[in-house]
């Protein structure tokens, strides 16, 4: 009875120890997964604000570090050439309209015109006819039957006369017609420049560097300022081929930056279609040379606590 105890006792030890040693291997496993990371920096998509017309900046007070609001206006440029240049189309405009006005007069003359020439035409040709056929049964002179053949051809000359001026003085109406759409679009084009001559954010953010300053000429495309939304920043990590197959767009990733207690969660998306070789100043816990795969991860960040270009850790 003893010698059996002593057997149940051995049979728990050895129990107790393999459950022991089961719980003391999967919690290295865990941990050792809960180690592995790919090591990127933060980033994020910046704006650059351009110039979109020409001209000395009137004002550009915003400064490096400062929040700015979407549509609200960061820089000025002056306008004052434009101005000049919009009231000389104004002017250009207006005449056009005047001189088109007076030409559609002068075209609704000459429609009269040839209306009343063609109902002459019309009467003389009538007359005409009835004159030849008394004239073959004796009832009419020869001589009125030329007269009014006569009366007939001055009658066409002056209807042909009429409607070549018509012709003549609707292509002079089509022409300033042309003319004074082609100034009415340079007007408006002007109008888009004076309003472009303000530049607004396009975005909620932050300033990241501002290229010029007050006083400066500016061209069209001369970059002013460079803007991010910091609210969410974005990480690249390289994931090697064989790990890849685990990594899917919109999956979850924790991403940890030293100094911070807590880590963040952002959202796998983009993957890269083309592999490429490992880059050199991506650091891995895997020490082989292998092809490996870009992956972006999108990171919220509404508190400000990551920054552009802090090194961070991402674990999938």
């Amino acid at each position: 009875m003893k010698h059996h105890s002593i057997k149940l006792s051995i049979r728990a030890v050895r129990a107790a120890l393999l459950a022991a040693l089961l719980i003391s291997l999967q919690g290295a496993c865990a941990k050792n997964k809960l180690a592995f990371a790919y090591s990127g920096r933060m980033d994020v998509d910046a704006v650059t604000v351009s110039s979109q017309t020409s001209g000395v900046i009137d004002s550009l007070s915003i400064k490096e570090g400062d929040a700015v609001k979407k549509g609200e206006a960061i820089a000025v440029i002056n306008t004052d050439r434009l101005n000049a240049q919009r009231r000389q189309q104004a002017a250009q405009l207006a005449e056009f309209d005047s001189r088109r006005g007076a030409a559609e007069a002068q075209v609704q003359q000459a429609e009269a015109q040839v209306r009343q020439a063609t109902a002459q035409l019309d009467f003389s040709r009538d007359s005409l006819a009835r004159t030849e056929k008394v004239l073959a049964q004796g009832g009419e002179t020869r001589q009125g039957r030329d007269q009014l053949a006569t009366q007939v051809t001055v009658n066409q000359a002056g209807t042909a006369a009429a409607e070549s001026n018509l012709r003549a003085l609707r292509a002079n109406l089509k022409l300033l017609a042309t003319q004074a759409e082609g100034a009415r679009a340079g007007l408006d084009l002007t109008d888009v420049a004076l309003r472009e001559a303000q530049i607004l954010s396009p975005l909620d953010g932050v300033v990241l560097n501002k290229f010029h300053y007050q006083g400066e000429l500016a061209g069209v495309g001369t970059p002013l300022v460079e803007l991010a939304d910091l609210s969410a920043l974005n990480v690249e990590v390289y994931v090697p081929l064989s790990k890849l197959g685990s990594v899917v767009i919109g999956q979850k990733a924790s991403v940890t930056a030293n100094g911070v207690s807590r880590p963040f969660t952002g959202t796998v998306y983009w993957v890269a279609s083309e592999s490429e070789f490992t880059p050199k100043t991506i650091l891995t816990q895997e020490t082989q040379t292998t092809l490996v795969y870009g992956v972006k991860i999108r990171v919220p960040n509404a508190e400000g606590i990551l920054k552009i270009g802090e090194p961070v850790d991402v674990r999938f």
